[in-house]
Formats: structure tokens, C-alpha cells, sequence
């Protein structure tokens, strides 16, 4: 049975890298829509942190789940 790559640093790092890529994508549609810079950016980094939080968590539950995986 080959280890699971998946390790806490590595969930923290997978996290970290498309919360980045997709709060720069909600940052840039709320921008579109309402056009006032400073409360893009409030909501941009309390959906960054609260998304960033919760997708960590995610993968750290599916990292327990053996369904679909091939040992």
C-alpha cells in the first residue's frame, strides 16, 4: 500500500493557492458590479478568510474518506 500524499501542509497550501486565485475572480465581479473599490476589497478578504477556513476543512474530511481512492 504507496502513502497518501495528502498531508495537513499540503490540504493548508491547496487552500492557501485557489482561495488567492478565486477571491482575485470574486474581487474583480464585485467590482464589475458595484464599481466602489473599498467595499470590494472588505468583502473580498472576508470571503478569502471564511472560504480559505472552510475548503481547509473540506479536504482535510475527504482526506479520511477511502471512497474512490486506489491503494
Amino acid at each position: 500500500m504507496r502513502p497518501d500524499p495528502s498531508t495537513p501542509k499540503r490540504s493548508l497550501a491547496k487552500a492557501l493557492s485557489w482561495e488567492t486565485f478565486s477571491t482575485l475572480a470574486t474581487f474583480g465581479l464585485a467590482w464589475a458590479m458595484f464599481g466602489q473599490i473599498g467595499t470590494c476589497i472588505a468583502f473580498a478578504a472576508a470571503s478569502y478568510a471564511m472560504k480559505l477556513i472552510l475548503f481547509y476543512w473540506h479536504e482535510r474530511v475527504w482526506h479520511q474518506v477511502h471512497w474512490g481512492k486506489q491503494l
